[in-house]
Order: C-alpha cells, then structure tokens, then sequence
C-alpha cells in the first residue's frame, strides 16, 4: 500500500482512504464492519466519517471496527451537520430497501430522493464541543486523529470562538488535528497561516477539478479529496454522444466499455492529482477494494490526465499544473 506523509500528524497514512458515508445508510452494521475489516486487511488506514453519516450510525459502525486497532489506525470526523429525521416506518423497511437495491440497483436515485437529507447547523464552541464528546462515546475511542468543520462558513471557520474551541479540543487531547471538510469554496490559500487548519477536504474529480485551485499555495496543507465518482454519470453520457471523446481515452491506455473507460480514468485522476494527499472511496464491496487497489498500482502522468480531463470537460486549455503534478 502506497503511504503519504502527514505533517499535522507527524505520521504517514494510506494514499486511499476509507469513505464511511454509506455506513448504516446503504450496509447494514455487520456488512460495514466487514468491509471496513477487508481495506484494513489490505493496507488500509485512514479512515473518514462524520456524525451525520449512515442516519447518524456511521461512527458506531466505525467505531466497533477500530476500536481494537486503534493505535494502527487513523480516524478523521467532523461536526457541523446532522443526519436528517428518520422515522421508525423507515427504519423498520431500511434492510428491505437495502436487500431491493442489491438486486436493482437502478433504484438508487429513487431510493435517495425519499431518504431525509442531512443538515448544516450553525457552529458554536458549545456545539463543537457537545458533538466532538458525542463522536467519541460512538467511534468508542477517547481521541480522534482529525475533526473537520464539515462544510463551515467562510465567516465561521475564521470567527474567534470557533478557533478557540478547536485549539481547546486539540488542547485536551482530544483531537490531534483539526480541518476544513466539504465548503469546496475556501481555498487554502486564502486562509491566515495562523488558522489551525492543517487539512483540507475537497472534492476532486475531472468536472470539478478543486485541487487546481491551491497551485502556489504558501501553507503546509495535506489534502484529502472525495467526490471521484460524481463525475462518472455526465462523463459517460459526454463519451458514449461524442466517440472523439472516447478515443482520447483510449488512445491514453484505457480500454472497456465507454462505463468502465470513464470509471477507470476518474480514479486515476483522482489519485494521481492528489499524489501527496489522502484520496477517499467507498468500498463496500470486495471489487470495489481491489479495483481502487489496482489502479493505485498505475503511473498515468498528470499531465496526460489533465489535458484528457480538459476536452472531456469542454473547458479552455490551461497550464498542466497540479496538486503533485511532479509525478
């Protein structure tokens, strides 16, 4: 398993991350804890969930797999969102539902239009610290390796009470790094090097390539990014209507149907880009593990995969400049 180094935390974790979002939500306790077993199993140690995520079971699940390896694994959560209200008819029908989306899975937009959605509370030293208490009792744990602020305001993740109390958490040992997840719009560097935020999470895919936007960037930040396979519907629906686009891929190397061209060239570009950061999946099922793992072991050029993400995207040609874009 390739490594990264972390600065904020004075170790190195797995390059690929564990997204837990679907934890409680899509699996079950059992089937996440399993899941979550075999990318630990193959080298994997980052570890990324939040309160709001699975209903509000995410942490639990998490924490029942970690908590007997916690000083070989790395743990971030976060505060600033709640799971939405679930009533207990939907609770008492989610393994149907779950059970029905393994044998369809094109119910899944359906299914999600329906589910309650997660949502954004302002924060406040006391929030941050009710819910950093909270997250512990669950990830049964009595620190966290990162606490992100998950999709702050600009104005909150400057104000001074909200830094008092994240310096407070670190303080008490209770986290040992703290971040920005989510808000794609506060760039790192636009942020006082002053600010703790010693991580930031973003999404990264070919049609929303954030990570450009912190080339030059003064502060010593590590990376994480999410969001890889939000590009993968519109990219296959531009390649299977323009075959011009498609032979760009494949004239890059990749070769399957136009789905697996675009699945394979998204990943790529999601871990080369961020070549010295943390890139999250989610990897519930066994082949989803070991494709995420084989495409780790590729060496496309940034440079290749930027310009292919250019004419797929249909934005102007710009310099080939990335986040790691050495390798």
């Amino acid at each position: 398993m390739k490594t990264v180094f972390v600065e904020a935390l004075g170790a190195r974790v797995s390059s690929i991350g564990f997204g837990c979002a679907s934890l409680g939500g899509r699996v079950g306790a059992r089937a996440g804890v399993e899941a979550l077993e075999r990318a630990y199993d193959a080298g994997i140690t980052w570890y990324d969930v939040a309160p709001s995520y699975g209903d509000g079971m995410a942490e639990s699940i998490c924490g029942r797999f970690a908590s007997s390896k916690r000083g070989s694994v790395h743990i971030c959560t976060k505060v600033g969102m709640r799971p939405g209200a679930t009533s207990g008819t939907m609770r008492f029908l989610k393994p149907i539902a779950r059970a029905s989306l393994a044998l369809l899975p094109g119910l899944q937009p359906r299914l999600s239009a329906i589910k309650p959605k997660p949502f954004k509370v302002p924060l406040t030293a006391e929030l941050i610290r009710t819910s950093v208490e909270d997250s512990l009792t669950r990830l049964r744990t009595d620190y966290v390796d990162v606490l992100a602020l998950h999709r702050p305001t600009r104005e909150e993740a400057v104000r001074e009470d909200i830094i008092r109390a994240v310096e407070r958490v670190v303080q008490d040992g209770k986290a040992r790094a703290i971040s920005i997840a989510g808000n794609n719009e506060i760039e790192a560097e636009s942020l006082d090097e002053s600010l703790p935020y010693r991580l930031m999470q973003v999404a990264n895919n070919p049609l929303e390539p954030n990570l450009q936007r912190s080339n030059g960037s003064g502060r010593r930040t590590t990376f994480v990014t999410y969001g890889s396979f939000a590009s993968v519907g519109p990219l296959v629906a531009k390649v299977s209507a323009a075959p011009c686009l498609l032979n760009h891929l494949r004239d890059a190397g990749y070769r399957g149907s136009p789905a697996e061209v675009v699945v394979a060239f998204v990943v790529d570009y999601a871990l080369a880009t961020n070549s010295t950061g943390v890139t999250l999946f989610s990897m519930l099922r066994k082949e989803h593990l070991a494709f995420n793992l084989l495409r780790l072991t590729q060496s496309p050029k940034v440079h290749l995969l930027n310009r292919v993400a250019t004419e797929l995207s249909g934005a102007p040609r710009r310099a080939d400049r990335l986040v790691g874009a050495s390798n």
